[in-house]
C-alpha cells in the first residue's frame, strides 16, 4: 500500500469516528462514486448553513461533475473579457451589511471606486492557503480543525424547508466588487461552494445521484 493509501485509509477512520453512523463499506463507495466526474449530482437533505448558524434547513443539489481547479482557469479568462461600465452596483442586496458607520450612498460609492482594484486582483491566480484540510478527492474534504467533511461542487438548486435568520456580517466594499464582477460575467467558480456537513446519517446512490441525510 502506497503512502497515499495509507493517508486516505487513516482518515477513513477518522472521519467514521466523527460520523458514527457512516461504515467503511459505505464511506469508500461514498469516495469512488464522487471519483468519478461524470457522476452528476449530490443531494443533501436538511442542510444547516454555517451564514445562518445553522436556523437554516434547506434540500441542497450539488453538481460534482465540475473540476475547481479547472473552473478556475475558466474564470480568469472571463475576467479579461468584462466592461466594468456594465456593472450596476445597485443590483446588489445590501441588508445584511454592517456598513461601519457609512450611509448607504457612501458605501455603494466605495464599491464603485472599488471595481477597478477589484478586478485586478480576480485576474491574480489565487495563492493556496495552508489549511488543515486533507482532500479524499477533489469532491470530498476532510478539516481536522472542524472535523467536519465538506463537499466541493456547483450549486444548482436549494428548496428551504426552514427559513433561517441571517445576523448582519462585515462585508469590505472590495468584496462587494468583486461579487458584482464575478455575477456580470458568469464565472464558472461564482457558484462553487464548499459544503460543510455536520451529519450523516444516511448515504444512497441512485443513478448519477448520491443523497446524503
Amino acid at each position: 500500500m502506497n503512502t497515499q493509501n495509507t493517508q486516505i485509509q487513516q482518515v477513513m477512520i477518522d472521519i467514521i469516528k466523527v460520523y458514527s453512523k457512516l461504515n467503511e463499506k459505505t464511506l469508500n463507495e461514498l469516495i469512488e462514486k464522487t471519483n468519478e466526474y461524470g457522476l452528476g449530482y449530490l443531494k443533501i437533505n436538511g442542510y444547516k448553513s454555517d451564514i445562518s448558524n445553522g436556523t437554516e434547513t434547506a434540500n441542497q443539489l450539488i453538481n460534482i461533475g465540475m473540476n475547481y481547479k479547472k473552473a478556475i482557469q475558466r474564470s480568469l479568462v472571463t475576467f479579461e473579457n468584462v466592461d466594468l461600465s456594465k456593472i450596476d452596483i445597485n443590483d446588489y442586496n445590501y441588508s445584511n451589511i454592517i456598513l461601519d458607520g457609512l450611509t448607504l450612498s457612501e458605501y455603494k460609492k466605495e464599491v464603485k471606486d472599488s471595481l477597478e482594484l477589484a478586478l485586478s486582483k480576480l485576474k491574480e491566480a489565487p495563492i493556496p492557503k495552508k489549511t488543515n484540510d486533507f482532500y479524499l478527492n477533489k469532491v470530498l474534504v476532510f478539516n481536522y480543525t472542524t472535523l467536519k467533511l465538506s463537499i466541493v461542487g456547483k450549486s444548482e438548486s436549494k428548496e428551504v424547508e426552514t427559513k433561517g435568520e441571517f445576523k448582519p456580517t462585515k462585508k469590505a466594499p472590495l468584496t462587494v466588487a468583486k461579487e458584482l464582477i464575478k455575477r456580470e460575467c458568469k464565472a464558472p467558480t461564482n457558484s462553487m461552494r464548499r459544503f460543510k456537513v455536520d451529519n450523516i446519517t444516511n448515504v444512497k446512490f441512485s443513478g448519477n445521484t448520491i443523497e446524503l441525510e
